[in-house]
């Protein structure tokens, strides 16, 4: 009976060098696109967030007369901080979203920007202790209570008196450093100027400047806008700066931002 004998064989270095450049390649090839399915999924993640927040900020409007979320508050009688710039949009909002979290875009690379929201017993309650870190999102300071408001709380604007809420942008995708007292909210001045710069990572801004805070196109280069009728939109910022400006208000000398319909 013939007997065969085998010997085992293993890979070539050839073999080898040819499989590990498959491997390289598939890689070179998946992972892009593994990183925009993830960046996707944050951007709608993102979205939600603007989405529910704007519910929240819809139904304090409806619980406080029609009148739009202020920037930043304060109360003269003693019952609120002294320091305005303690009691913010965010605060406002947070008892409608029971929430602090939804306050941070999961694409923020800085996780130290949760904010902790103020107890202002005149103008209502929240989960304590001071403010220093506004999280992700930024509001528009052409809406009420802004920098020229006197004392914060005398610039009240009527939801009403919003001729395009549809178009107006209302809240953004902020640059977030997670440092102490970042930007919160948002200008553009008189005579549309708007300026671009770079955020961390190379990100583009755009903003009237970084002390005013700044927009931030950090999901796959576009932004996410929540717009005064509460609906949500991922845009580029160079759509952004295709705006319409309507008349400063009376408390403020900074026109509201409008959006050019499609």
């Amino acid at each position: 009976m013939n007997s065969f004998n085998y010997k085992k064989r293993g890979f070539t270095l050839i073999e080898l060098l040819v499989v590990i450049a498959i491997i390289a390649i598939l890689a070179a090839i998946l992972f892009p696109v593994f990183a925009r399915a993830r960046e996707n999924a944050r951007r709608s993640s993102c979205q939600s967030n603007l989405k529910q927040i704007g519910l929240g900020a819809i139904q304090y409007v409806q619980d406080y007369d029609e009148q739009m979320v202020r920037v930043s508050y304060g109360v003269s009688n003693g019952d609120g901080p002294s320091d305005v710039n303690r009691y913010k949009w965010m605060d406002a909002i947070q008892p409608y979203v029971k929430s602090t979290q939804i306050f941070d875009c999961p694409s923020n690379a800085n996780t130290n920007t949760t904010p902790y929201l103020y107890n202002a017993p005149g103008v209502g309650n929240s989960t304590g202790g001071a403010t220093t870190k506004f999280g992700s999102y930024t509001m528009s300071c052409s809406l009420p209570g802004s920098l020229n408001a006197p004392s914060y709380n005398g610039g009240d604007v009527s939801s009403a008196s919003l001729a395009e809420p549809s178009t107006t942008l209302w809240i953004a995708d902020m640059e977030a450093d997670g440092s102490i007292n970042p930007p919160f909210r948002f200008i553009v001045a008189t005579g549309n100027n708007l300026s671009f710069g770079n955020g961390s990572a190379g990100r583009r801004l755009i903003g009237y400047s970084a002390q005013s805070g700044a927009i931030i196109d950090r999901h796959l280069d576009t932004t996410n806008i929540l717009f005064c009728d509460g609906h949500v939109k991922s845009m580029k910022l160079d759509a952004i700066a295709k705006l319409n400006t309507n008349a400063a208000t009376v408390y403020n000398r900074y026109p509201i931002l409008s959006i050019e319909a499609d």
